[in-house]
């Protein structure tokens, strides 16, 4: 969709409207109207979300609404707009106010229900139901608000200028920033400004407190004790004709405890009590009872402390938070669990009716829980998308739909796991049993083994199951008509593996007790043992092999198994008519070739160390990136034929692309009598991942942001289209690089020297002749030549310096350090999956904590001892106890035998010494196998160990059997429970464990509308029609929370996205308010240590100085350094960059002593990761200068400008700007320090005459002297030495010309 059209199509079909609403009498006795701003594309179902939060109606659930008599709520669905009802009552034309009437309706059990939630949601209930749910310990935290940022200030409007005056604006623009910061900065921030700067260069390594989080929610006061179904609920026979409809009992805050009758006309308090049943109004001798529709406001009635309670949780989300982001909770997504956690600071409420929350949830007879999963999201997938509207409705709804559907198949997927479940085939291994639970389907990762007997088994098996949900969030992206895909999601939990999926209808029916039925009808056949091809299927998988690129052909896997046509899928993607009519297409793991080159270079099933399986598969995006650049070859070459023949533009642009190219067999290598031509194309594809993908990569890498972890780097490569089983080459590659960049810079730093040498000859020839012709030319007159000299400078461009300043070294370090740390990360988890199995659920903690005292805790003891409670020992099988005999020399063999098997890397001598950042590793395990650790300062070395195991000693209750005294002639025994301290004797034990977490891969898809409308918007503005572009952004924004909620991963790298654009236009100001929400959402939904959080607070921080808001800026940055120096470690390449940058800005407000405290800690970090003699090193060596010399510090300058420019001649040259810039400003100092010498030896020869002879008035000397060979000399008038530090900088620099420019990358 171009530019325009979708800006008409946002806008199209759908105009203003006001919607006149007449409140209910149970809320207002005058029936009051409120004027809501709304348009006809909206429906009913938005009208009832403005209706849940606007204060006024907020707890009305029951009710109906009425336009002009006529009840649309029940003559219409809910996601009917207001158009549509316009039209049907025959009310079309310009229509501007819609009139409706909310009439209050009787309620019914379900209503009452419906009513007790929203209560719940209402006081806050709902956010310790959320808690009580979540599945991992302290999710959705933040440290956004702990910063202490004050409130962005809204810009003044700038005043529009004429052309000519922008012009002149712009010539001055630099210095008048500058004066402008200095101006708006008060003494106030300033300090702030330097105690800030202080605590970024003094990190705390602490990890403590590190996951320290303040969480909003915990300050957040409940206004009821309890509000619960009633022990005398259900109502009884004789009671329902009454209208009874259920009971409840509530306890207010003040300790009255209330027995309430829910009826059809609302909420009363009965004459109940806990042992008498008496469901009639209680009404006492004055006549007065209680009474209401709204439950909410009974209870206000009862209790005083209720409406006080939530006023002051609104004062304090208020006053805690101006950003509701930090407390909102999500709709479409899991909240992200921190891997360090503290909890004995989690609070937990006491709610009586926690446990009850199902029976409200799940419908009056409890059938809700139950649904037709599959056919709520193929009937969404059917809605009409024809324009904007539909597809935001349609979109919306598939979103909603895929997420509740993952959060119920998590659930039930951990209850599996746990064996809470029986299996439809309990006699099966437990590898191969399977579930049907409430319209999902659950296998394991293994249960298909059988299909991969000869390419890896259960490895193979796993690995096919991953990539079938990749290939599946694929095809729901494009929306394929007339095929379906089945809604999918997989579960790990504590090792292993559940794979969920809405079952194809009727694929379970069976017409013959005797036989199986064949449900395949396209494909490889059930039994393995024919490929079938139904024709009607053929036009609809045409879709799918054009999104994958596939070639239609035919397969052979033997003389009896063929195919009797071509088959445009794999064979192993199977057609299976539902009992609905629809065509589903299955086990869609094979839509991209097999990695042939690798396979066969690595996989060999009969030797040991062989890769793991046979179906190494081509990433899509290695797949769509080779298409790409064969098209792009393709309309080149087509151009170019057109040209030739003279084709107009317009003949150009009708180029059609060919369907047969860049096409693939996705059974190539997997049959007999294939053809040689599709065997080629696939063996050149493989070769395309590590000749070109992989080589660009390393060679674009130096000028990258180096990433900040295992998991940053694994998407950094996914999105390239390299696969992970290359890490072993890319940290082999890494160190090659980096060896041939260090060989070519020692190379060329000899070159320089020698250079220098010879430069330095020709110079000192050069100046015996100058001296010669100046001798001839004394007469000259020395200020005409000046001001010549100054004219000709001035006229001059800016000399550019070749240097490209990339941490070229660093970069390439890094990526060789995340390459191997990441392989040994994934090693282990899959060693864990492996000796975990038969491990029960109680003893996991002590597997885990064993696992990682033999990896991370050697230096302390390499046999570590595993205390088991007696009291389980005998529910254990001795078969689930082979991981005790773990030890440290045998967890690292394993791990170099699983490293090389996976990555084909060995790892070298003493890795678990030299490569191995215990903290680092730590949280990749955590994060790759789920786990929640204690927050506490682990230690890693004996030394730190023997400090503090005492503070670190484990209490546990201890079980002992002790004589009774009462009787001494029988001898009785009795179990006693003490509490027993015991000293560690290892760095992890199981009460370190807080919790584990399930790793959920979903079926979500990042909306293509929420790509068209950005690119159109960044369209308009890069056209000049920015208030427009701006407008688009703005839509983007509301139809993305529409599309996804506020709180989703996917909202906060759109606002980080569009907060770029905002920068880029000039509106810094909403870029930086977006920025702040990024922040909270990046936190809440990626982690709180994340790269997508780091890189958000770098952004955030960047803008809040565009801002002029230094303060707020520096506290940003200092968040994000802090936590990437945890995840990373202190020496990340960023990180020099950053503070160098950090400093510049402080320059520029005059703050030299804290600027200078960051160039030198920038310095430490450039000469551990660059080098001594490296660009970016003599740069900070050159700035750091240019700072001491502002500062009047004029002999560390010259130290700083000495060794600056000592780098730079031999890293870039003697010929170089910066060399000669630097060699320029050493001269020019060290004369003026000569000079500054020379006149206080003058002043105590003047002080020594003074007291011999009378006083005098001394001569002061001519600035221009001439030495004895009579050269010019350098020494200035003497009268520079009272002036400011300005002046003397203007004098050393002299007619130099301002700054070099950097040549471009």
């Amino acid at each position: 969709m171009s530019a325009p059209e979708t800006n008409d199509a946002v806008q199209a079909e759908s105009r203003e409207i006001t919607l006149k609403i007449q409140l209910p009498k149970c809320l207002s006795e005058s029936q009051e109207v409120l004027e809501v701003p709304s348009t006809t594309s909206e429906t009913l179902a938005d009208l009832k979300q403005v209706l849940l939060l606007l204060p006024a109606t907020k707890n009305l659930t029951n009710y109906s609404v009425l336009l002009r008599g006529v009840n649309i709520t029940e003559q219409f669905d809910e996601i009917s707009p207001y158009s549509e009802i316009l039209e049907t009552l025959g009310l079309e034309g310009e229509v501007t106010e819609l009139h409706l009437v909310i009439k209050e309706v009787a309620y019914n059990l379900a209503g009452v229900f419906e009513q007790i939630t929203r209560f719940r949601e209402v006081i806050g209930l709902h956010y310790i139901d959320k808690i009580s749910q979540d599945f991992g310990v302290s999710s959705g935290v933040t440290k956004f608000n702990d910063l202490g940022l004050t409130d962005l200030k809204v810009p003044e409007p700038k005043e529009e200028q004429e052309p000519k005056e922008e012009e002149e604006q712009k010539e001055n623009s630099a210095e008048s920033e500058e004066k402008a910061e200095e101006s708006k900065i008060s003494e106030e921030d300033l300090q702030k400004i330097v105690e800030t700067t202080k605590t970024i260069t003094e990190h705390d390594s602490s990890i403590s407190k590190f996951a320290e989080f303040n969480s909003l929610r915990d300050q957040l006061k409940i206004p009821v004790k309890s509000l619960t179904v009633s022990q005398w609920s259900p109502v009884p026979a004789f009671r329902k004709t009454k209208g009874d409809l259920l009971y409840l009992t509530l306890q207010t805050l003040e300790s009255e405890t209330f027995n309430i009758t829910c009826s059809y006309s609302g909420f009363f308090v009965n004459q109940s009590s806990t042992a008498n049943f008496n469901a009639d109004m209680k009404v006492n001798e004055k006549g007065k009872f209680s009474k209401s529709y709204l439950l909410y406001n009974l209870v206000d009635s009862l209790s005083p402390s209720f409406s006080k309670t939530i006023k002051e949780n609104e004062i304090t989300l208020s006053t805690s938070t101006e950003h509701p982001e930090t407390y909102l909770l999500p709709n479409n997504s899991f909240l992200a669990s921190p891997w360090l956690v503290n909890a004995d600071k989690v609070k937990i409420h006491p709610d009586l009716s926690r446990f009850q929350l199902p029976v409200l949830n799940n419908g009056v007879d409890g059938s809700e829980i139950i649904k037709e999963w599959n056919e709520d999201i193929q009937a969404i997938r059917e809605l009409p998308n024809s324009n904007i509207q539909e597809r935001i409705l349609k979109e919306k709804l598939i979103h909603k739909t895929l997420a509740d559907f993952t959060k119920f198949a998590s659930e039930t997927a951990i209850n599996i796991i746990k064996g809470n479940l029986t299996p439809m085939n309990p006699n099966e291994e437990p590898d191969k049993q399977i579930y049907l639970k409430n319209g999902i389907f659950y296998t394991s990762g293994a249960t298909t083994v059988d299909l991969f007997d000869t390419t890896g088994g259960a490895e193979a098996s796993r690995y096919a199951s991953s990539k079938d949900l990749a290939s599946i969030k694929v095809l729901n992206r494009v929306d394929a008509s007339g095929i379906y895909s089945l809604v999918t999601c997989i579960v790990d939990f504590m090792g292993k593996r559940v794979v969920c999926q809405a079952p194809v209808p009727g694929i379970f029916n069976q017409t013959s007790e005797t036989e199986v039925d064949e449900k395949v009808v396209y494909g490889l056949s059930s039994d393995n043992s024919s490929i079938l091809r139904d024709e009607s299927f053929t036009e609809p998988l045409k879709q799918v092999a054009e999104t994958f690129h596939l070639k239609p052909h035919t397969v052979e896997l033997s003389e009896e198994i063929k195919s009797d046509g071509e088959l445009v899928v794999s064979k192993d993607t199977k057609g299976v008519r539902g009992s609905d009519g629809r065509k589903y297409i299955m086990d869609l793991y094979r839509t991209s070739p097999r990695d042939i080159e690798f396979i066969e270079a690595h996989y060999d099933s009969a030797k040991v160390d062989s890769y793991p399986h046979g179906e190494a598969l081509i990433r899509h995006e290695a797949v769509a990136e080779y298409w790409k650049r064969e098209i792009s070859t393709y309309i080149k070459e087509e151009n170019a034929k057109l040209e030739k023949e003279g084709k107009s533009d317009e003949e150009k642009a009708q180029i059609v692309l060919p369907t047969d190219k860049a096409v693939f067999n996705p059974d190539a290598f997997s049959g007999i009598n294939e053809k040689k031509e599709d065997q080629d194309e696939v063996r050149v594809l493989s070769k395309f991942i590590k000749d070109t993908l992989i080589e660009e990569f390393l060679t674009e890498f130096p000028s990258q942001v180096a990433p900040f972890d295992g998991k940053h780097l694994s998407e950094s490569l996914h999105k390239q289209g390299i696969n992970l089983r290359y890490l072993g080459y890319l940290a082999e590659q890494a160190l090659i690089k980096r060896d041939q960049v260090v060989k070519e810079e020692e190379k060329t730093i000899q070159q320089n020297i020698e250079l220098a040498e010879q430069r330095q000859k020709e110079a000192d020839e050069a100046a015996k002749v100058e001296q010669e012709s100046k001798d001839k030319e004394e007469s000259k007159d020395d200020s005409n030549e000046e001001s010549k000299d100054e004219s000709k400078e001035s006229s001059t461009e800016p000399e550019q310096t070749k240097g490209t300043f990339q941490p070229i070294i660093a970069n390439y370090t890094t990526l060789h350090r995340l390459a191997t740390q990441e392989m040994i990360a994934r090693a282990v988890k899959h060693l864990l999956r492996q000796l975990s199995v038969g491990v029960p659920e109680f003893l996991f903690p002590s597997f885990v904590a064993h696992f990682h005292n033999c990896l991370l805790g050697s230096n302390i003891t390499t046999t570590p001892e595993v205390v088991i409670d007696e009291t389980v020992k005998s529910f254990i099988d001795e078969n689930a106890l082979e991981w005790v005999k773990l030890t440290s020399e045998g967890v690292f063999f394993l791990i170099e035998k699983e490293v090389y098997s996976r990555f084909r890397y060995t790892l070298p001598k003493e890795w678990n010494q030299k490569l191995i950042h215990p903290v680092q590793l730590m949280r990749e395990i955590a994060i790759k196998f789920g786990i929640q650790w204690k927050s506490q300062d682990y230690v890693f070395t004996k030394e730190e160990f023997d400090q503090v195991k005492d503070s670190l000693a484990v209490e546990t209750q201890v079980i002992e059997t002790a004589k009774s005294k009462k009787n001494k002639k029988k001898s009785a025994s009795a179990s006693v429970a003490t509490t027993k301290v015991t000293p560690r004797s290892s760095t992890f034990v199981a009460d370190d464990i807080v919790n584990f977490l399930p790793l959920v891969k979903d079926s979500g898809y990042k909306s293509s509308l929420i790509d068209e409308i950005f690119q159109s918007a960044r369209a308009h503005i890069y056209q000049g029609d920015k208030e427009t572009g701006a407008s688009l952004l703005n839509e983007l924004i509301n139809i993305q929370e529409q599309l996804y909620g506020i709180v989703h991963p996917e909202t906060a790298k759109l606002f980080s996205m569009i907060s770029q654009v905002y920068a880029d236009i000039g509106l810094e100001y909403q870029a930086a308010v977006l920025a702040r929400k990024a922040i909270i959402l990046a936190e809440r939904t990626t982690g709180f240590d994340s790269y997508d959080t780091i890189s958000a607070y770098m952004n955030s921080g960047f803008y809040e100085s565009s801002n002029l808001e230094l303060v707020n800026s520096l506290k940003l940055y200092k968040q994000a350094i802090n936590v990437w120096s945890t995840v990373y470690g202190r020496d990340h390449p960023t990180l020099v960059t950053t503070l160098t940058n950090l400093a510049e800005s402080l320059t520029r407000v005059k703050l030299y002593p804290s600027a200078a405290k960051l160039f030198e800690e920038a310095l430490g970090l450039s000469i551990k990761t660059n080098g001594p003699v490296s660009q970016l090193t003599g740069s900070i060596y050159y700035s750091l200068a240019l700072l001491l010399l502002n500062s009047g510090k004029f002999k560390e300058s010259l130290n700083f400008f000495s060794i600056a420019q000592d780098i730079f001649t031999k890293v870039l040259g003697p010929d170089d700007f910066l060399s000669r810039q630097s060699s320029k400003y050493s001269g020019s100092i060290a004369k003026y320090l000569e000079f500054l010498e020379a006149q206080e030896k003058q002043k105590k020869q003047l002080a020594k005459q003074a007291k011999k002879a009378p006083v005098q008035a001394p001569k002061a000397p001519e600035s221009k002297k001439k030495t004895k060979n009579g050269k010019k000399s350098a020494i200035p008038d003497p009268e520079i030495a009272s002036k400011s530090v300005e002046d003397i900088l203007k004098f050393i620099e002299g007619d130099q010309p301002k700054k070099a420019k950097k040549s471009k990358k």
